[in-house]
């Protein structure tokens, strides 16, 4: 995304986050905590979705539009005349964010508007040129469908602000500056993060639902900002992931917790151990729910998550192997009730 700027000190970034961010918070406070972890994953990688700012006044829908574009690392908007969908995807740079404060025209007759067509462009076709932008943010007048809006990050703005005030603040040079020495932060660090891979299989995996991906994206953004002590971390970390996925999350910690302290996989059926949490295979991993479940629910932060509940996440996510949930196998020479998760689904 364009050429690095001479590093930025941590302190600097810090003071900048201050001068750029807590304005657009001010400004946008619904908003602005999804939006800037949306903008910090995409440094990462491309956002799963468009971004669409709607509703508001032309006013507000640019201001937010412009301080998104800031924040993005946008080195200079493109022109596009005339406004139309071939001249959107020829504006695309890969890697670079596509940022504009109108949409095409479509007939006032026409079933869809011009975000409803971006959005099912981005939704059916992982090949389109606009899932290759960073970022793709268009502030629009135009209305978009609820099932369009499910599926991507939009935004609906207020008919009128509170207060003018903040958007003063929001566009003032100071807090602008402050955005993009936030984007040559995020563009010098970010790519070199240890990151989750899981959440970063799930936000980039075209066959994932999109608002699975998109809150994958957020946990993402959440953790590149808090690593990089940009700003606090989500209490608890994985509070921005779906709730199935925060299940998935604690699940895996609890998994981890037991094996490092003490618990114990056999490699047959007939083997027996001291702790035996489970056993596993060349094909499955059999985890015995009843070993997992307290510290299933210690992880999650929810003392009456059910084992009923996992498993119901586990079969939606198609995490377990079974149509029945739990299944009988034998471990340690005796039966018992596991969840047979197959070897090639991490959990």
């Amino acid at each position: 995304m364009g050429t690095l700027a001479d590093s930025i000190p941590a302190a600097h970034a810090r003071s900048a986050w201050a001068a750029g961010i807590e304005p657009l918070r001010e400004a946008f406070p619904l908003h602005a905590d999804k939006l800037v972890r949306a903008i910090a994953y995409s440094y990462i990688e491309p956002l799963p979705t468009p971004i669409f700012i709607i509703g508001g006044t032309p006013t507000t829908r640019d201001a937010l539009a412009d301080a998104l574009a800031e924040l993005a690392g946008e080195i200079e908007r493109p022109h596009i005349d005339p406004l139309t969908f071939a001249g959107v995807r020829r504006a695309v740079v890969p890697g670079r964010p596509l940022v504009l404060t109108s949409a095409p025209h479509v007939s006032p007759r026409a079933p869809l508007s011009a975000l409803d067509e971006i959005e099912i462009e981005s939704f059916v076709s992982f090949a389109t040129p606009l899932s290759k932008a960073s970022a793709l943010i268009i502030a629009s007048s135009q209305t978009i469908q609820p099932l369009s809006a499910e599926r991507s990050i939009t935004i609906e703005l207020p008919q009128r602000p509170r207060s003018l005030q903040p958007l003063r603040s929001l566009g003032s040079e100071p807090a602008a500056a402050g955005r993009r020495i936030i984007a040559s932060y995020l563009q010098q660090n970010a790519p070199h993060l240890d990151l989750d891979p899981h959440g970063i299989n799930i936000a980039r995996h075209p066959d994932f639902a999109k608002p699975r991906r998109l809150d994958a994206a957020f946990y993402l953004g959440d953790t590149i900002l808090s690593t990089l002590g940009l700003d606090a971390p989500a209490q608890p970390a994985t509070s921005w992931l779906g709730e199935d996925d925060q299940i998935i999350w604690a699940l895996r910690e609890a998994v981890r917790y037991l094996l490092a302290n003490g618990g114990e996989l056999t490699d047959n059926a007939s083997q027996t151990k001291e702790w035996v949490i489970g056993r596993t295979d060349h094909r499955y991993l059999y985890i015995r729910p009843t070993e997992a479940l307290p510290f299933i629910r210690a992880a999650h932060g929810d003392p009456t998550l059910s084992i009923k509940a996992i498993t119901t996440t586990l079969r939606r996510l198609h995490l377990i192997g079974t149509k029945t949930g739990t299944v009988t196998a034998r471990i340690g020479g005796e039966p018992t009730r596991v969840w047979k998760i197959p070897a090639d689904r991490e959990i």
